[in-house]
């Protein structure tokens, strides 16, 4: 089987967010999925099998299977658009989210998720804590049930990339189903800026994060009065996409780049 490596939301090698590809030739146990994404040891390796048609796909972290996952995604349209040789303007994956869109769109990728509408909420005492800033510097808590993700808007922008998060004390809200905390800004060279911390699933920040994204487009549209906005997330690698709302669907449209590719024997 071909496995590949794929930076994401980025068009140089070694920025955006890594996320491992494994094209299937045919089906093989979860178990053995599993064990490959703890081997990648990246914060997902997506796992397609072209079945006629149609392509399914699954994403694993090093510890477990995630229902979503933007980036992953991402890449694996990549590997089948550039790698692969598809043909097709666009792929539709059957995923445990539904079926997912990729479609070509300039030297870029277009990606159709559903929309996550986040709520307003009260942050848990360990999470705040754990950013190590005052509850003045916060402009709204909301809480995105879709995607089991908070959100955290701080006023200033400068303090999304300053935050050094204590992921122990994070770690202390123990919740059922929790996947993350975003935390965002209004940006200066893009219209909004964020970050994503996810230690619940054994990502302590992940570098670009596209499923956070449809929680950030719908919340950042109507600050901003816009359909059409330019995202960049302000990781140590950095990440930028365009995201665009389309009723209750957010489309996210990146470039991906290989870094390599190799075979691996399973028997």
């Amino acid at each position: 089987m071909r496995l590949y490596q794929v930076d994401s939301f980025t068009d140089q090698k070694f920025r955006g967010n890594p996320a491992g590809v494994c094209i299937l030739t045919r089906d093989i146990p979860e178990e053995t999925m599993q064990a490959i994404a703890m081997e990648m040891n990246l914060s997902e390796t997506a796992f397609v099998r072209q079945d006629g048609l149609e392509h399914k796909l699954r994403w694993f972290t090093p510890t477990n299977e995630v229902d979503l996952c933007g980036h992953a995604t991402l890449a694996a349209a990549h590997v089948m658009f550039r790698e692969i040789g598809l043909k097709a303007m666009e792929i539709k994956f059957q995923t445990k989210s539904g079926m997912l869109v990729a479609k070509r769109s300039g030297d870029g990728i277009r990606l159709d998720f559903p929309i996550g509408n986040p709520q307003p909420a009260k942050l848990p005492e360990p999470i705040f804590d754990s950013l190590g800033i005052s509850r003045d510097e916060i402009e709204a808590v909301l809480f995105c049930k879709a995607m089991n993700k908070f959100l955290v808007h701080l006023k200033d922008p400068g303090l999304v990339s300053r935050i050094e998060p204590n992921f122990g004390r994070m770690l202390e809200y123990k919740p059922e189903k929790l996947i993350g905390v975003i935390i965002t800004a209004a940006g200066k060279n893009h219209d909004f800026i964020s970050r994503f911390f996810a230690p619940w699933v054994g990502v302590n920040e992940d570098p670009v994060t596209g499923s956070s994204h449809t929680v950030l487009a719908p919340y950042w549209g109507k600050i901003l009065g816009m359909t059409r906005m330019s995202a960049y997330q302000a990781s140590k690698r950095g990440g930028e996409m365009t995201v665009e709302l389309a009723e209750e669907r957010v489309l996210l449209t990146g470039k991906a780049v290989t870094v390599f590719e190799t075979e691996i024997g399973i028997e």
